[in-house]
């Protein structure tokens, strides 16, 4: 075995005290119910799942951003009509709604009144001439009413102020109560409405892309604002029942006027010029995805995170209104504009959104504090993980592994790059990587291989992995990786984000920038070898006093290792183990898969529960892989 120390100690993994049971301090348990949501599987809506973890979670909701000064508007580009699918229903994460005195289902909307707003009052196309070709407004039958009012200048300060005037005024809890027939549809239901592709909003043929807007119902109960900025002008978009093909729902012949939209989805063609993909969603409390060429919907991303995995119970922000830009033609950005709520923080937002095959978005953010936050979570990632090659925790499935994220990957501000494979453990888990000014985090799908899912439907061989790259110096603080047991697919059980050291305090602000990219597997953001595959099994006690061990197999591949391969004698592995002992290590050439593969014997010294786990490749004093590192308990 080749002992050596720690190059990265500050790894910390917070498991339970007892492995039947999770509690704090004065063996106090605490019951955890989340609601969480994958957005690409609208037909396994949001399911509760109650977890014995460390934490209770509370929405939080937000407070009236009106647009008392924005004229509102329908669009009147001509109407493209794009190749590719209709905006389908999404899951997001579905959070309890919490009781607040402030506010209730009479609460202020966040678009004006049309009184408010100029007189202008909202049309529904569906009663509604069609738009004419050169882009003015048909002509109605019966009492003539504006389309479109005059637009007012956007100022993208103006939502930072708004956000900093918000944060003074007292909380008020945005969600609505839905009229019956929305309230009451099925997951399945409300995936058959569907936005009418023929009415998007942007001209793709001169830009690219395309604007489609989702309907609210089932759990989507918080009106959200959409604004278009044309040539530097605001447009309110009121709602309108003539998008929306509501199918067989029944739904077709009610007055939804009241209820404002749920979200969006931008579209553009990655795959080939004619097409009409996905390019990015934002739908559900703070969530938004996006998704590069050849890639499907899997994990998502989110604004904020407020006391997740606390004990004093998640606070859940969410995006309460947008703006929009109207891209010109030939531009390949597309900017949107968001105000961010929550009990207490606010927040305004800027999304930069450039589509390619690997499609990114460059965030930019400055939030406000109504009062003090215990941990804030900055650029925070949600995915999910039931089980790997590892076969931690055993399935009846026929398919190999069930994951959208198989490991999350850290280059730290000391320049070593962390590879954690995920897990779905039979306790919360939480694991703290301190750092100083990260360099990068990011949760990806390194197994690309279709065989080891047999997934037709769901395809995790082609979901996306994201990779944040903090702008700036972010100072002092901690990845953290949140691991919740879950008992189906259907929950996101993975959270990881940014925890600043020093904690937001009333009064304060804080401003921060990074970007996000939609990769493959993240074999383009570094040059060493990669750690691919961890396979686990358990060796039982022998005779002669032999004591039980844990074996790992370990295999890295890729860059610079063949060429090492021939002197293999001299190639390292470097391991080590905290309250316990290796042995039996052991490297030895890959031929089907590639590179080497490394395996050891882990066998606990009785003086803790758990172990932290380290392995990397080197020769000489050169460093050729990543650092594996998982948390173990006995």
């Amino acid at each position: 075995m080749l002992a050596a120390s720690d190059s990265y100690q500050d790894a910390v993994t917070l498991l339970p005290r007892s492995l039947s049971k999770t509690s704090l301090a004065g063996n106090s348990p605490i019951g955890w119910k989340t609601q969480t949501g994958n957005m690409y599987r609208f037909q396994k809506r949001v399911t509760s799942v109650s977890v014995h973890a460390l934490l209770a979670v509370a929405l939080a909701g937000f407070l009236t951003f009106g647009a008392g000064d924005f004229a509102r508007a329908q669009d009147t580009t001509a109407k493209e009509t794009p190749s590719g699918t209709q905006p389908a229903a999404s899951t997001q994460a579905n959070p309890e709604k919490q009781p607040d005195g402030s506010a209730d289902s009479t609460a202020a909307p966040a678009s004006p009144s049309p009184e408010q707003a100029g007189q202008v009052e909202p049309v529904d196309a569906s009663a509604t001439a069609e738009t004419a070709n050169d882009g003015s407004a048909g002509v109605q039958d019966g009492p003539e009413k504006p389309a479109v009012s005059v637009p007012v200048a956007f100022d993208p300060a103006l939502v930072i102020e708004r956000a900093r005037n918000l944060a003074k005024q007292p909380f008020e809890n945005p969600h609505r109560e839905l009229p019956e027939a929305l309230a009451n549809l099925s997951s399945e239901n409300y995936a058959k409405i569907r936005f009418k592709s023929e009415r998007a909003f942007f001209s793709q043929a001169n830009s690219g892309f395309a604007l489609d807007l989702y309907h609210p119902g089932n759990m989507y109960d918080v009106p959200v604002a959409i604004n278009l900025i044309r040539e530097g002008q605001v447009q309110a978009v009121p709602y309108s029942a003539g998008l929306f093909d509501f199918g067989e729902t029944g739904l077709s012949g009610n007055d939804f006027s009241t209820q404002g939209y749920a979200g969006f989805r931008l579209r553009y063609p990655l795959g080939n010029v004619a097409g009409s993909d996905e390019l990015a969603t934002f739908l559900g409390a703070s969530y938004f995805r996006i998704q590069g060429r050849d890639q499907v919907a899997g994990q998502m991303a989110r604004g904020l995170t407020i006391d997740l995995a606390g004990p004093s119970g998640e606070e859940i922000p969410v995006f309460r209104e947008f703006w929009i830009v109207a891209p010109k033609e030939g531009e390949r950005t597309i900017t949107v504009f968001a105000l961010l709520d929550s009990v207490r923080v606010t927040g305004a937002y800027r999304f930069d959104i450039r589509p390619g095959d690997n499609s990114k978005v460059d965030v930019s953010s400055t939030l406000f504090f109504r009062d003090r936050v215990e941990k804030i979570g900055l650029a925070p990632l949600n995915s999910m993980f039931l089980y790997g090659e590892q076969k931690r925790r055993r399935f009846e499935d026929y398919r190999g592994e069930v994951h959208s994220s198989d490991g999350l990957l850290i280059n730290n501000g000391k320049g070593e790059w962390l590879w954690r494979p995920l897990d779905n453990p039979a306790n919360l888990q939480i694991s703290s990587f301190l750092d100083e000014n990260p360099r990068g985090f990011g949760l990806l799908q390194r197994d690309r291989n279709f065989d080891h899912y047999q997934d037709l439907d769901t395809r995790f061989d082609q979901q996306p992995g994201y990779w944040v790259t903090p702008k700036g110096d972010w100072g002092k603080g901690h990845v953290e990786l949140v691991e919740i047991p879950s008992p189906s697919e259907s929950n996101d059980n993975i959270v990881a984000f940014w925890v600043p050291q020093n904690k937001p305090e009333a009064g304060t602000e804080l401003t921060f920038e990074y970007q996000i990219a939609a990769t493959q597997d993240g074999s383009d953001l570094h040059k060493l070898s990669q750690a691919t595959d961890t396979h686990i099994m358990h060796i039982p006690a022998g005779g002669n006093d032999e004591q039980a061990a844990t074996r790992f197999i370990l295999n890295f591949a890729g860059e610079e290792l063949e060429y090492y391969l021939t002197d293999l004698e001299n190639l390292k592995a470097n391991i080590s183990a905290s309250n316990a002992e290796i042995r039996n290590v052991r490297i030895m050439k890959d031929p089907e898969n590639g590179g080497v593969r490394v395996m050891f014997d882990l066998i606990g010294t009785g003086e803790a529960q758990s172990s932290n786990l380290r392995a990397f490749l080197q020769y000489d004093d050169r460093v050729l892989s990543e650092t594996w590192t998982m948390p173990w308990v006995f």
